[in-house]
Parts: structure tokens; C-alpha cells; sequence
């Protein structure tokens, strides 16, 4: 949550940066990016700068305390890393950064060296995450990626090397002419590396990508959903043989090794978003940038933060509140809910579906706690849309 004082209490917030650069366009990705100039790197960073100064302005009177950092993309790993050195001290002087916070960077394997670890490490970064998401070459190729089975092996162990006692790894399931067999060898793999933490998810087919089109014209055909449910079944089932915890439909992790950064999306907690197309939310309200690194220079030159605002009332983040919270294994405290909307989380739900929910066993409740079954967490989606009104 941002750093605003209720009382004696304060409460952090998380900070998000989107480095919007990549060296090609995987074929299922629709996050915003741009193909990696270095040129436009620098305009990037210095507008940067000039949008953490106007956010440090934008709070003054709070603590300005950071619960973790979190760069995403876009490729991080491809990053100058005196740029992003000089951010980070940046932000240290803006805001309060306790040491030893949740510090995570997302790489592409083949951008991963010895050198950009190192450095990463000096810089305070505490997390790596890997995106392997399959050692299968056929399904990388498909996917657009550029890296190799190579390429991730020698990524972990690089992080094993320089004593990263914390990183993640991505593993994709449900692609185009994905066997089960294919995905147990992937699992196979993952628990031989034994990452602390691990994003298991399915893969969505997003309009507007080169994947959609190529399955829009029958060129390529997804695995069907009792297919794409029992990789799933199977392959949660597998790593929490390996000793991993679901904490989330797509996150597992050792014990004390889930993400908290992630954990505070989805708690509601407040989160600060920098970088063209960062989504915020502060002090109850929510917003965007511009979705384009060109726009979002040329706002920040003329020293006005790139704001696309979103003007979703309470309702929209009630909705969001059980969206997220039946995503995560503990599920929604129904006390937490009231005490943070002043309504009950019956207004928010259709009784007629939740009874039969909860009948067909998809749906627990147990003291006060509303969760989905492990049967129901395979249909998150679904359920959570017939559940609310």
C-alpha cells in the first residue's frame, strides 16, 4: 500500500517498472514493447527520471516507503546497467528503501551473463526470474522464443553461482502440439534445476498476436480444455510432490519463497507503476500510462506525468477484490472484505450460483473463509464470473 500514515501505522507500497524493450516479439506476448535501441534506452531512462521525481512530488507528506521493486517487460536483462543504476540511486534519495526488500528482475535466458547477474546482484536485485517457459526447442520455436535448453540451464546456474538464494522461473502448458509427455519432460527439467519459485500457467491465446492468428486460420490448434486441465492437474500435482506450495492458481513456490510483490496485487495493497503502459494504484485511485514509449517521452519533457486514468469506483474493485482473491489458496476472508469496502461480500455475490457452487464442492467455506476446491481452482475463471453478480 502507498506509504500513507493511518495513526501510527504505515503502510509501504510496492514499486513496478516496465522496461518496454525487447530483441523480437514472441508470438503469444501482447504486453507492451518495442524492439531494443539503445538510443531509445537513454530518452527512456532520462524521461524516467523526470516521472520518479513528479511521483515523489505527487507524495510528499508520506514516507515514501518501498515494499519491493519489480522489473518487468519487455526484457529487462537487455538493460544498460548504468542507466539502471543510476535510477535506482535515484529512488533511494526520493524514497525510503529498507535494505534487503523484495528486489525482482525478469531475464530472457539467452540476454542472461555472468556479467548482467553480477551487476544485477550489486545493484540490490535479490530475485532473478527466469523465462524459460519450455526445453522443448520445437515448442520454443513456435513461440518466437530466442533462447535454448542451453540458455536456461546456464542462466540458473550462473544465479546458483553468484549465491542468488531466490529466483523463479516460468513454465508454459496448453501450447500448439504439446504433448503430456512433452510437458512431464518440462517438469522433469524444472524440478532438476529446483528454483524457489515457479509461474505455472496456461497459455492464452491474445487478439492481435502472430499465435492468434495462426489458430484463427486453422493453422494451429491449442490442446482442448480437458487436455489443458489434466497438464494442469498433473503437472501441480507433480511439483508439489517435488515440495512446492500453490499459493496461486499459477504460482508455486517453496515454503517463505512466494512472490511478495505479486501478493500485494492481489491483496489490494497499493503499488506505484512506472514505464510506458505501468498501471498504479495509490491512495484509492488507479491509473495507467500511455502505452508508448514516444508519447511517454514527450509528456515527461514537458513535465507532465503520461496519465491514462481509470475511474473505476469501489463496485469495479470489489469485483476485482474476489476476482483476485479466489485466484490466490487462501482465499477471501469475508471480515477482511467488510472491514476494507464497508459492504459484504454477499452484496457482491450471486447467491442462486454460489449455493450451487459450494454444493457441486468447487466452492469452500470454512471460519469465514470463502476458497476455491482444488477442483474448482482449475475453473478460476469461469466460476469467478458466474459467482458474481
Amino acid at each position: 500500500m502507498g506509504s500513507y500514515r493511518y495513526g501510527s501505522l504505515t503502510m509501504p507500497f510496492g514499486l513496478y517498472l516496465h522496461f518496454p524493450f525487447c530483441r523480437n516479439n514472441c508470438s503469444y506476448c501482447d504486453f507492451y514493447k518495442e524492439l531494443f535501441d539503445s538510443g531509445l534506452e537513454k530518452q527512456f531512462y532520462d524521461a524516467l527520471r523526470i516521472e520518479t521525481e513528479l511521483c515523489a512530488q505527487e507524495y510528499a507528506g508520506s514516507d515514501h516507503e518501498i515494499s519491493t521493486i519489480f522489473v518487468g517487460g519487455g526484457t529487462p536483462s537487455l538493460t544498460n546497467s548504468d542507466f539502471l543504476a543510476e535510477w535506482l540511486s535515484l529512488v533511494r534519495r526520493l524514497f525510503v528503501v529498507p535494505p534487503g526488500i523484495e528486489f525482482s528482475i525478469e531475464t530472457n535466458p539467452e540476454s542472461v551473463t555472468l556479467e548482467n547477474l553480477t551487476v544485477f546482484k550489486e545493484l540490490g536485485v535479490n530475485r532473478p526470474l527466469f523465462g524459460i517457459q519450455s526445453f522443448n526447442l520445437k515448442l520454443l520455436k513456435l513461440l518466437n522464443r530466442k533462447h535454448n535448453p542451453d540458455d536456461s540451464y546456464r542462466a540458473v546456474y550462473y544465479a546458483n553461482a553468484l549465491g542468488y538464494s531466490n529466483f523463479g522461473v516460468d513454465l508454459i502448458f496448453g501450447l500448439p502440439g504439446q504433448s503430456m509427455k512433452m510437458l512431464s519432460r518440462d517438469i522433469d527439467e524444472i524440478v532438476d534445476l529446483d528454483p524457489p519459485h515457479i509461474s505455472f500457467y496456461q497459455l492464452t491465446v491474445e487478439q492481435g498476436t502472430p499465435l492468434a492468428h495462426r489458430v484463427e486460420t486453422g493453422a494451429l490448434v491449442i490442446p482442448n480444455q480437458e487436455s489443458s486441465m489434466a497438464m494442469y492437474r498433473g503437472g501441480v500435482e507433480r511439483l508439489t510432490e517435488a515440495g512446492y506450495q500453490r499459493y496461486e492458481v499459477s504460482s508455486l513456490a517453496k515454503p517463505g519463497f512466494e512472490c511478495r510483490h505479486n501478493l500485494g496485487y492481489w491483496e489490494g495493497r497499493d503499488y506505484l507503476g512506472l514505464g510506458p503502459s505501468a498501471h498504479s494504484f495509490m491512495g484509492g485511485k488507479r491509473y495507467a500510462n500511455v502505452a508508448s514509449v514516444t508519447e511517454y517521452i514527450a509528456s515527461l519533457r514537458s513535465g507532465i506525468r503520461p496519465l491514462t486514468f481509470d475511474d473505476s469506483g469501489i463496485e469495479n474493485r470489489m469485483v476485482e477484490a474476489i476476482m483476485l482473491g479466489l485466484r490466490m489458496a487462501r482465499g477471501i476472508d469475508r471480515h477482511q472484505f467488510a472491514s476494507r469496502f464497508g459492504q459484504t461480500l454477499e452484496s457482491q455475490l450471486n447467491e442462486r450460483n454460489y449455493d450451487l457452487l459450494r454444493n457441486s464442492g468447487h466452492v469452500v467455506e470454512e471460519d469465514g473463509v470463502v476458497r476455491l476446491s482444488d477442483e474448482g481452482i482449475l475453473l478460476a475463471d469461469e466460476i469467478t464470473r458466474r459467482l458474481i453478480k
